[in-house]
């Protein structure tokens, strides 16, 4: 189970890695290919995020409390 956990953090890192790296600010010349790019570096990143917390989410209210 501590590697699902892992795997789960990590792709939260990543999401949020994705999200930042995506919300930077684009330089003039390079603006429309950059700026496709990191929309959807930003979109990835959020999805990732949103199953990532839904995925610790199910697991915190499914696990067998004592």
């Amino acid at each position: 189970m501590t590697f699902v956990w892992s795997v789960l953090g990590v792709v939260l890192v990543v999401g949020i890695g994705l999200v930042a790296w995506g919300a930077r600010p684009v330089s003039p010349p390079a603006e429309d290919a950059t700026s496709r790019r990191r929309t959807v570096q930003t979109q990835v990143g959020a999805v990732l995020v949103v199953v990532s917390l839904g995925a610790f989410v199910v697991a915190y209210l499914t696990a067998p409390w004592p």
